[in-house]
């Protein structure tokens, strides 16, 4: 069977073809590859699926898209606020305790520095304040670089490699199937310079850019398997 994302393109205004039968050929029609589509979960990896490989029919539910990265994202920025305000706490309880009964012991200036030191690790491991409001950028950009990022070369694209009789995940891509891409072209995508990306974004855009290309694998092993059903 062809590469499903591939497929996918067919569906495109100047082809689609609702009422072209089998006709006696074995190959699946743009009927079948739609219908297909329909049995793949909804979420963020259908909504991706469509995204990065039949964007016309994707503009058509674009806010499906827009609250499935928001529902993604939201959980992981709770989580990080949560762990900011208990530091913040411990910090200030640590600094409370100072001096409490008297005079200041070196053991309460330990306990104080390493809450400070933590309260500092912390905040470097959050993403940026305007996460949210750069959301439409970021995903914008993710989505661009899932759909047109060169291929792996060490698997051509599988995701898989093989050693011996065996087929394993791709050490170099991690089972992606996807090449490398530069800071620099990451931080012009989401209208950064090289160095603030990589001190302030980097970390939300791998985060999110790995999320986006699990639920589009999912998507797509959903799409293939429903595919070879209708084949």
């Amino acid at each position: 069977m062809a590469n499903v994302r591939e497929l996918m393109a067919r569906l495109g205004p100047s082809t689609v073809k609702f009422d072209t039968g089998r006709g006696g050929t074995p190959d699946l029609t743009n009927q079948d590859i739609a219908a297909a589509l329909g049995m793949v979960p909804a979420g963020l990896g259908r909504e991706l699926l469509e995204a990065c490989w039949w964007p016309d029919g994707a503009a058509l539910r674009r806010h499906k898209l827009r609250d499935a990265v928001i529902a993604l994202v939201t959980p992981e920025l709770r989580r990080q606020q949560r762990r900011l305000a208990d530091a913040r706490t411990e910090l200030g309880l640590a600094e409370v305790c100072m001096g409490w009964a008297g005079a200041v012991t070196a053991e309460q200036r330990a306990e104080r520095d390493r809450a400070a030191l933590r309260l500092g690790q912390i905040k470097a491991q959050c993403w940026p304040i305007s996460t949210l409001e750069s959301l439409p950028s970021l995903a914008g950009a993710v989505i661009n670089e899932i759909a047109t990022r060169p291929h792996c070369l060490t698997c051509e694209g599988r995701g898989e490699t093989t050693v011996g009789d065996l087929r394993v995940v791709c050490k170099v891509c991690s089972g992606s199937g996807l090449g490398a891409v530069s800071d620099r072209r990451r931080a012009a995508a989401i209208g950064r310079d090289e160095s603030t990306y990589r001190a302030k974004w980097r970390g939300v855009y791998e985060w999110l850019l790995q999320q986006m290309i699990e639920s589009e694998q999912e998507a797509c092993w959903a799409l293939s398997n429903a595919l070879s059903r209708a084949a």
